[in-house]
């Protein structure tokens, strides 16, 4: 805008008459932004894209035709023009846009797993060019078929039944009934390490799984104290399997939790994030699933939008396996984030299945590392907070109760149940005393 008219509403060259400072599209006529030669840059970002993205003949494959419109109309071309020019999963989409084949998973797993592979998958993904798929589970997955190549043949021939027929297949069936998240992979990741660090320390001392005695495995967790909690899981899979004679597993020990808050400061903050419009509408919502609800911050970034339903006017949150009401104020936060979310990339998503807190790119959900630190950058504690809702839980619903509409495991919510016990007869003891 060059000038203003008499009503004071902001006008354009042409308007003003004034022909040599027209800065309109030659192509489109949109007023501005000229990138170059007289053409915007979102007329400029498609040339770019097709042909950063076309075959050796010059066409497009179909496949890859939704992900240039989305680059096309994206809301800063900017953006995507310094994409092109300047980011190595750009190069990496143009080898493969040359191929006459498809791209598929399978293509990309063949490569080296760095970021610019997962960024290329993640916008393909994303615009629909590739389906969906749980990529903490096939990350698992592809992992250890890699790391499997390295082991020694007396390694692997125990290892590998362990890894896949044990942790694999049970990670695939935690993910078919829920979230599998960053967090659970990297859980998983650590036994089979575990594992292998252990059959390896077993060569070292001249010792196999077989001959191996409690007093060798009372040293190791001795010299490896780290491994008490991971390598639980090898030890009882191989006893079941009768692999091995005389090792008592390590029982996983349960960390008391001992930081909590009290019911004034957890309600000061509930309150916050319920009515302090200065916060981060993300942090307000992940706030208040923490206290109402005593979620974890790598399950609360994995739900998705479809988790939110309304009935009879009331609005419901499934968090596990049937839906929790959610109180007036949390119910307009979480439609506000669902109307509107954060979006900090370049395209917007382009499949059904949409996550409440979007990552890098949207078809991803957000970090749960990024969310603490957003929390604690609001001061809002997640540990003490949880540990709180947790004990106010179990004290109000029986822990089967808990664990159906938290998600907690069942074993876990009778733990804290019992704990919330010790805790009441400790009060009433104290106040008898009194």
């Amino acid at each position: 805008m060059v000038g203003r008219s008499q009503d004071g509403h902001d006008q354009c060259g042409l308007c003003c008459g004034a022909d040599s400072l027209n800065v309109q599209c030659r192509r489109c006529g949109y007023p501005g932004d000229i990138y170059t030669d007289g053409t915007c840059s979102r007329c400029i970002v498609r040339e770019r894209v097709e042909e950063l993205l076309a075959r050796p003949d010059g066409a497009v494959s179909t496949q890859l035709k939704p992900l240039v419109e989305a680059l096309a109309k994206a809301d800063d071309p900017w953006s995507v023009l310094a994409w092109t020019r300047a980011q190595r999963g750009a190069r990496l989409l143009a080898r493969l846009a040359a191929h006459e084949h498809d791209i598929t998973h399978g293509m990309l797993d063949t490569l080296p797993q760095d970021g610019a592979v997962r960024r290329v998958r993640a916008v393909l993904v994303a615009t629909g060019a590739l389906p969906w798929r749980n990529e903490n589970l096939a990350g698992l997955s592809l992992w250890f078929t890699r790391t499997a190549d390295q082991l020694p043949p007396h390694h692997a021939q125990v290892i590998k039944p362990f890894a896949e027929w044990q942790i694999i297949r049970d990670a695939r069936r935690r993910a078919a009934r829920g979230p599998y998240s960053a967090g659970a992979a990297h859980a998983d990741r650590l036994d089979i390490k575990a594992a292998i660090a252990f059959m390896t320390w077993l060569d070292e001392h001249d010792r196999t799984l077989r001959s191996a005695t409690q007093h060798d495995l009372d040293l190791y967790l001795t010299t490896h104290p780290a491994k008490h909690r991971t390598l639980g899981a090898f030890l009882r899979w191989a006893v079941a399997r009768r692999l091995t004679a005389g090792l008592a597993p390590p029982k996983k020990p349960w960390a008391r939790p001992s930081r909590f808050l009290t019911e004034q400061e957890q309600l000061d903050q509930l309150r916050r994030c319920l009515n302090d419009t200065s916060l981060p509408l993300e942090a307000r919502i992940i706030g208040a699933f923490v206290r109402l609800y005593a979620q974890q911050v790598s399950r609360i970034v994995e739900f998705t939008t479809d988790r939110y339903t309304t009935q009879d006017d009331r609005a419901y949150f499934t968090f596990a396996h049937n839906p929790v009401l959610l109180p007036p104020t949390l119910t307009t936060l979480v439609e506000r984030q669902i109307t509107a979310p954060r979006l900090n990339d370049i395209l917007a998503p382009a499949s059904d299945r949409k996550f409440l807190f979007p990552g890098r790119p949207p078809s991803r959900p957000r970090s749960a590392a990024s969310a603490l630190s957003l929390m604690r950058a609001n001061g809002l504690p997640i540990l003490s907070a949880r540990n709180t809702a947790m004990i106010e839980a179990v004290g109000e619903l029986p822990p089967v109760v808990v664990s159906d509409l938290f998600g907690v495991a069942a074993s876990t919510a009778h733990r804290w149940g019992h704990l919330a016990a010790e805790s009441w007869a400790a009060y009433l003891a104290a106040r008898q005393a009194e």
